[in-house]
């Protein structure tokens, strides 16, 4: 099955390609875990939110 998704056309090249990888890497590996920031969220601030939540899969034991 092919899905196609339509990105925000402020987006480069390199991101949405880095997205399209991401989302195959995620689908072949385990399920996705999804969720929406606003747009003015820091590199830095998504940096330490993905990590709390990785933390938070790996001490529940469900990490792929």
């Amino acid at each position: 099955m092919t899905i196609e998704l339509s990105v925000p056309n402020d987006w480069t090249p390199g991101q949405t390609l880095a997205m399209r990888t991401l989302l195959q890497q995620v689908l072949r590996t385990g399920h996705p875990i999804v969720t929406v920031v606003r747009p003015d969220a820091t590199p830095d601030q998504i940096d330490d939110i993905t990590g709390r939540v990785a933390a938070l899969i790996r001490e529940a034991g469900l990490a792929a």
